[in-house]
């Protein structure tokens, strides 16, 4: 990857991880050596701008989240990398998207300022 990555998120079922990357996108690597790129794969429709924004994964893998420097929450179909839903979580830089181990649908965001929010 040619772009510095502030975070990893490890697939919590395949052999996979991302890399949230300072070119706006999080790109799909392997997680078996030789660490590959899948160059067909990655998700964008996020800003990271030089923020240390995070991502993760649902608990079943379908779903994977990152914050946004434009404070927004993204949303991404791991399948087909499509943005599910991006919603306007703060006003801030929003640094972090963790999605609920147990419950569905539930996430807690936090961004630059210290401000955490849970959404249902």
């Amino acid at each position: 990857e040619r772009y510095t990555c502030p975070s990893l998120a490890l697939h919590p079922l395949e052999e996979s991880f991302v890399a949230q990357t300072n070119g706006n996108y999080m790109a799909l690597f392997s997680s078996q050596i030789p660490y590959r790129m899948n160059k067909k794969r990655r998700f964008d429709g996020h800003k990271v701008e030089g923020y240390a924004v995070q991502c993760d994964f649902s608990l079943d893998g379908a779903i994977l989240a990152s914050g946004s420097s434009t404070g927004s929450a993204h949303f991404y179909d791991y399948q087909s990398t499509r943005v599910l839903h991006a919603i306007r979580a703060h006003s801030q830089p929003c640094l972090c998207v963790s999605q609920h181990p147990v419950l569905p649908a539930t996430a807690a965001t936090c961004d630059w300022a210290g401000e955490i929010k849970i959404w249902h």
